[in-house]
Order: structure tokens, then sequence, then C-alpha cells
């Protein structure tokens, strides 16, 4: 008889794995869906260069740019530090609500974006545009909050031209 129980027990231990293994995949697969249509949008963003449109205004996602912008502003004093890319990716994740992978994601497009303009300040210039245009003025205050954040990561100071960074944002969105 207990033989019999223990192949019982063993039995109904497989199957309880079996469902919970099987379930915990298709909650995987979920996330890994989210950060599969970022990686599908960055893919068409790059696609669309070959189409002699500027990288920049083919972003057709308002995270995307705005990373691109904190990015930009961020290396206005200097090579972007790490705790600026931790700042960077924090805020990502708060103003943005992704998951820290997502986030990294979005930090790495930024990084890419910003240095396709050029100069930091056309790339200011060029996202702002953007952002203006796919999310609209209600973006504004978390949008300077995010560069502020990010531009003073360890302890730094904004100088003047990642303050008139921050003014060319409020000016393309509408916000004062």
């Amino acid at each position: 008889m207990h033989i019999i129980l223990g192949i019982l027990t063993l039995l109904g231990t497989a199957i309880f794995l079996w469902y919970r293994l099987r379930d915990a995949r298709q909650m995987g697969g979920e996330v890994l869906d989210a950060a599969d249509d970022l990686r599908g949008k960055v893919r068409r963003i790059m696609y669309k260069r070959k189409n002699n449109v500027h990288p920049a205004d083919a972003v057709d996602d308002p995270r995307l740019a705005a990373s691109g912008i904190s990015v930009a502003v961020a290396t206005m004093d200097a090579p972007i530090s790490q705790a600026e890319i931790t700042a960077l990716t924090k805020a990502a994740t708060r103003t943005f609500e992704v998951t820290e992978r997502e986030a990294l994601d979005i930090v790495s497009f930024g990084r890419w974006i910003s240095d396709q303009c050029g100069t930091n300040e056309e790339a200011v210039r060029r996202l702002s545009k953007v952002v203006a245009k796919l999310a609209g003025p209600e973006a504004g205050p978390d949008m300077v909050a995010m560069i502020t954040e990010v531009a003073t990561a360890g302890g730094a100071e904004l100088g003047e031209q990642e303050q008139d960074a921050i003014d060319t944002v409020r000016r393309a969105l509408g916000f004062h």
C-alpha cells in the first residue's frame, strides 16, 4: 500500500510542477513580448534610415525621444557617467512605468539617437519636436524633471548649456 501512495505522490508532484512551469512560461512570455515590441520599434526606426529620413525625425515613441534628450543634456558637460546612466534608468522606469530591462533598452536607444544628431543641441532641438508632436504639452513637467534629475546626478549642477537645453524643451512643449 505504501508503494502505491509513494507512486501517487510522485505523480501528483510531477503534475503540479508541470502546471507551474507552464504557467510561469506563459507569464514570462508577456514580459518578453513587451521588450520585443520596444526592440521592434528600434528596428523600424533604423529601417527608415534607408529612406533618407533622419533617425531623430523617424522616432515614433515619445519615450525614446525623451531618453535621447536626457542623454544629450547629460553629455553636455562631459561624457555620460555611470551615475547619470543609473539616474536615467531609474527615471525612465518611474516615469514611463516600465521594467528595468525595458528602461535599459530605452536608455541604450537614447544614447544611439542622440549620437546620430551630431551635436547635443541638435539632438535636444529635433527630439523635443518629436516629444511635442507625439506626447503633447502634458509631457512637459515629467520631461523637465527627468532631464534635471539626470543632469544633476552625482552632485553636478546645471550649467548654462544644460539650462538652455531645458528652455528649448519647455518652448517646444509649450510648457513654462
